[in-house]
Order: structure tokens, then C-alpha cells, then sequence
């Protein structure tokens, strides 16, 4: 079906590799374009550029001199401005109108955006008060992703400094100061196929502080919430609305929020496939793949892909997961470089385990700049379970099993899942 079509990938980040893949795997020959000669999805794609995927003009001209049939952008917030001017200067399908794109790649106008829906956000203060606020506060870019340039600030003698540190990796200066809240996290995940919303997962998201003033950092998801029923009734409804009235038609959005005392409370979207790998949860306990759907869209303007919708996508999602378990594990590392690793195979080798990332080899050093983000990660797991019974006696097992040390033999796995559920 698609043999001979041309799909250009706006970037090159290991996760975005696995789109590559994908979509070869579907026929297609594809196109990858990244600043870095080295970027790891150069070295899996049929032609590769070293333009820079925010240069639209630049891509516009390759992208016509490649007779290029359709686009995607790979997982990084950043490309999806890019990728929606691109898609409208080739005249190509785009999951994003400008309103659509503004509204989730924004924290800011992703508040508004919300708040329109009667979707709440976090409680915030105004920069330009900075003696009424109350700490801790959660300070951040509004225009960033994967933990970076957020900080939890104690007191105001921090403050200052953790605003600095927010500017620098917001491309717009654009800094939020927000209540921080100790409670209850979600992950919200819809699939909008031809105009029709679905909630695909609700999950419990689960995370740990490696510093005092990091931000926390996930340590892993566990399918289903127990706020399932809840969000299901209370805000779908509002989420739906919003989808529709916004002009969505394609696409995938994920959304963190927070639950206390009967209130949601939203705070980072996600216009793309996500690097914790939601989709590949989906893929193996409802029998899609997101990825195949978006190359599809691409191509064709239609997210039902037959081959993996089976023409009729509303049967085959179940939020609910089919009344089974399932779960993202991530084991983190602390600052050190890696000398021994054991019990790697055993959890790959797993019944329970559908896929396995692991992004650290034997030689390389975790720094201190990455702690606090998620490139401290060592291992996403990607699971499923009869019950969280089951799961807790599998972590455990992995756990046990898992080590990964420094020179000395001293341990550089941080607590894991099993510790904060």
C-alpha cells in the first residue's frame, strides 16, 4: 500500500528510531532530518538530512526536491511548531491547526486552553508578585519538556535563581510558578481518530525525588487508575468538548494531572507520541499501534489503519484495559560511571515483559547535570499483569535480580516503582 511513498521524520532521538522502523516495516521509505550527524535515527532511516528540524524554510526546499508524500514529526515538543508550518506550506496532512499546536506545546495556553472547558490547572502565582507567594513552589518553563529547567523552590532566597535557571530553557522566557502539590498523579491518554475522541489509558503515575531541589522524576505508570471511574464520569466529557470545539480530527495527546480532594488538576500536554512509550502498552494489551496510525495519517490523512484498527478502532480500545493490569517501570541511575550490569536479560527474558528499553552500557557515566531529568533513566519496562498483586511480585523479582554498579561495586539503581506504590 505504501511501497514507493517518501515520509520526511522531523527528528532523530532514539525514540523516534522506533518510528522509523515502524514505518519501514509499512513500506515506507523514509527521510530523517536532525542538526546531529550522529542522531541515533540517522543511523536506521533510507536517506537522512543534517538540516535542522526548526529550520521550516530549509526543510520546505529538501522536502520538495525529495518529492516527499507525507510528514511526521518524531517525539520532541519542540518540532511540532515546525512540523505544523511545514505540513501547511506543503499542503500534506497535519494532526495540528496553529490554534491546536499553541494550545499543546504551551503550558501557559495550555492553562487557558483548559480553563475555557472548566478544566482546572494548577494553582499559580504571578512572577511580578513574588512576596505573596507561598512555598514550596514548583518553578518552570512553559515551553519545555522532560524535566529540564524546573525546580522546586523551598523559599524566596531560591527563588530568584530558579526563575534564571526556567528562562534559559524556555524559548519564549516564559516562566510558570506554580503551587506544588503533594498528591495523587495521573497520566491521561487520548487517541482522536477521524473526529471521534477516545480515552485510551489512565494510568497511576508514580515518581521520586533524587534531590531536594529537582523536580520528582516518574519511576514508572500502573494501568488502571483508581480515579478511573471518577475521571470517566467528571471529565471526559470535558476533554471531549474541548477536542471538538479546538478542531482536532487526528492525533494522539497525553496529559499529567494531579488528584486531590476530588479536583484534577492539569499541568503538562503532550502533542505526540510520548518517550515513555504509552503506545507500546496500548500495542500489546488492546492490539494497535499508535505508530502505524500516525505514518498512516501522514500518508493518507486518515489515523484508522486498518491492518491495526481493524477498521473499527472504538472496539478495540479499552482504557480499561480489559480488566488486567499493566504497567511502565522505569529504573533510574544515580551519579556514577558503570562498571558491571546483571539481570538484564532475565527481566527481557520475562513472561509478563512486551518490550524492554535500556539506554546505558557498561562504560558510560550518569552526571550530575542529568539527575533530576530522564536522562538518568536506565530502564523503561513495558509489562502486563492479571492484577497489581502479580505486578508487585514481579518488580520484586526484578528488583532482587537487577544490579548495576560503579568500580567500587557500590549500587547506582535508585529506588524503584516498588518502593513509592
Amino acid at each position: 500500500m505504501f511501497k514507493g511513498k517518501k515520509l520526511l521524520i522531523l527528528g532523530a532521538n532514539p525514540e523516534t528510531a522506533n518510528i522509523v522502523k515502524v514505518a519501514q516495516e509499512m513500506g515506507v521509505t523514509t527521510i530523517v532530518t536532525d542538526y546531529d550527524p550522529q542522531a541515533p535515527a540517522k543511523k536506521v532511516s533510507d536517506i537522512s538530512y543534517n538540516i535542522d528540524a526548526m529550520d521550516v524554510d530549509a526543510l520546505y526546499d529538501m522536502a520538495i526536491r525529495e518529492k516527499v508524500d507525507g510528514i511526521l514529526v518524531g517525539v520532541a515538543d519542540p518540532l511540532i511548531a515546525p512540523y505544523q508550518k511545514l505540513c501547511a506550506r506543503l499542503g500534506v496532512p497535519c494532526y495540528g491547526n496553529e490554534e491546536t499546536v499553541k494550545a499543546f506545546t504551551n503550558k501557559r495556553h495550555f492553562k487557558e486552553t483548559c480553563k475555557k472547558f472548566g478544566i482546572e490547572g494548577i494553582p499559580e502565582y504571578a512572577i511580578d508578585n513574588k512576596d505573596d507567594i507561598k512555598f514550596p513552589v514548583i518553578v518552570k518553563p512553559a515551553d519545555s519538556n522532560s524535566g529540564k529547567g524546573i525546580t522546586l523552590c523551598r523559599s524566596r532566597e531560591e527563588l530568584d535563581s530558579s526563575i534564571e535557571r526556567a528562562q534559559k530553557e524556555s524559548r519564549t522566557q516564559t516562566v510558570l510558578i506554580e503551587r506544588y502539590m503533594e498528591c495523587d498523579d495521573l497520566s491521561i491518554y487520548y487517541t482522536i481518530v477521524d473526529g471521534q475522541v477516545y480515552l485510551s489509558s489512565l494510568s497511576d503515575r508514580y515518581t521520586l525525588r533524587t534531590n531536594t531541589s529537582a523536580t520528582p522524576i516518574c519511576v514508572g505508570d500502573v494501568f488502571v487508575s483508581k480515579y478511573y471511574d471518577e475521571f470517566v464520569k467528571n471529565e471526559h466529557p470535558k476533554y471531549v468538548k474541548m477536542f471538538n470545539e479546538l478542531g482536532l480530527k487526528n492525533g494522539v495527546l497525553y496529559v499529567s494531572a494531579f488528584c486531590e480532594d476530588g479536583h484534577f488538576y492539569v499541568y503538562d500536554p503532550g502533542f505526540r507520541l510520548q518517550g515513555g512509550g504509552f503506545h507500546l502498552i496500548l500495542k500489546y494489551m488492546n492490539g494497535f499501534d499508535q505508530r502505524q496510525m500516525l505514518v498512516n495519517f501522514a500518508l493518507t490523512g486518515s489515523m484508522d489503519y486498518a491492518k491495526t484498527t481493524g477498521g473499527n478502532f472504538g472496539e478495540k480500545n479499552d482504557a480499561n484495559m480489559h480488566g488486567k493490569s499493566a504497567a511502565v517501570v522505569w529504573f533510574l541511575l544515580k551519579n556514577g560511571k558503570i562498571a558491571n550490569i546483571k539481570g538484564l536479560e532475565f527481566v527481557k527474558s520475562h513472561p509478563s515483559v512486551d518490550f524492554v528499553i535500556d539506554r546505558f552500557n557498561v562504560g558510560d557515566e550518569v552526571t550530575p547535570n542529568m539527575l533530576g531529568t530522564e536522562r538518568q533513566v536506565f530502564l523503561r519496562i513495558f509489562m502486563h499483569c492479571k492484577s497489581k498483586d502479580e505486578l508487585t511480585a514481579i518488580l520484586q523479582d526484578f528488583q532482587d535480580r537487577l544490579a548495576v554498579t560503579n568500580e567500587n561495586g557500590e549500587s547506582l539503581i535508585l529506588p524503584s516503582l516498588l518502593s513509592v506504590m
